[in-house]
């Protein structure tokens, strides 16, 4: 079963600029994530910590 898979991955033809354009769109998605999700999100947690504690210090 594992040897039909691997020959299935590895005897499938594809070229090397094929997996490096699939490589780069990877890399991209992540970064597009990060931007998208990730940045606002950890941002407005930064400011409902900040604004928080400037409440709880009055």
């Amino acid at each position: 079963m594992a040897l039909s898979t691997l020959n299935l991955l590895f005897g499938a033809g594809v070229s090397r600029e094929v997996a490096r354009l699939s490589a780069e769109a990877m890399v991209g998605s992540f970064i597009q994530a990060a931007l998208i999700i990730v940045v606002p999100a950890a941002a407005f947690l930064i400011w409902v910590s900040q604004r928080d504690q400037l409440t709880r210090g009055r």
